[in-house]
């Protein structure tokens, strides 16, 4: 048996697909390119694949991970090749590489969110007012109650009028939806935030 560890792009093509469908799409994909994948056990037994981050729909990603199990010593090199051909267009493999052990959704830390958004106010003054607060604290949909994101945001680095990054907390353990920063930006800012694309740019591994 090996895993093979993915590292792939989701452009704007396919960033309106759910998690699941993304999931479906690379089950898919090893079936069209014949791949000796592991399946899981148990009534309902499927690839075993897992992804490190879902990914908000709507939201497209330049370093995304998915660890894969094969029956076979398969080259890293001959299965992107292969996978690469079979995936639907706008998702792109940048490199493949095997690991020992899966532990991919433990090991994320942390994100970068590139933004590009519509301010009606000073987009600046409005970041540096949101990051200067003591807690900044908006609802979840999946919670009740509001939670404080300010403990969740590392670093935002302002681009120009219409763009911005947010360096933040992700993983199991704790992790920052995007879009609850620019509700955090209109509810403490008094601005009005049109968002025209997020990408995560980059996700951290623990062990890179």
């Amino acid at each position: 048996m090996k895993i093979i560890r993915f590292k792939f792009k989701k452009n704007e093509k396919v960033m309106y697909i759910s998690h699941i469908e993304m999931m479906n799409a690379f089950t898919r994909a090893l079936r069209r390119a014949d791949f000796d994948v592991v399946f899981t056990q148990g009534f309902n037994p499927g690839m075993k694949l897992v992804f490190a981050l879902p990914l908000p729909v709507g939201v497209s990603s330049d370093s995304e991970y998915v660890d894969i199990w094969f029956n076979q010593d398969y080259k890293c090199q001959y299965v992107i090749d292969k996978l690469a051909q079979a995936l639907p267009t706008g998702f792109e493999l940048l490199e493949a590489n095997s690991v020992e052990k899966s532990t991919l959704m433990e090991d994320v830390g942390s994100a970068i969110y590139g933004y590009i958004v519509e301010c009606d106010k000073n987009l600046k003054e409005a970041l540096d007012k949101l990051i200067s607060l003591d807690k900044i604290e908006v609802e979840k949909s999946n919670k009740k109650g509001p939670v404080d994101i300010l403990p969740y945001i590392y670093k935002i680095d302002y681009k120009d009028e219409t763009s911005f990054s947010v360096l933040c907390k992700a993983g199991a353990k704790g992790n920052l939806h995007p879009r609850l920063l620019l509700k955090a930006l209109e509810k403490y800012t008094d601005c009005r935030i049109y968002e025209k694309s997020i990408n995560r740019n980059k996700l951290f591994l623990k062990v890179q």
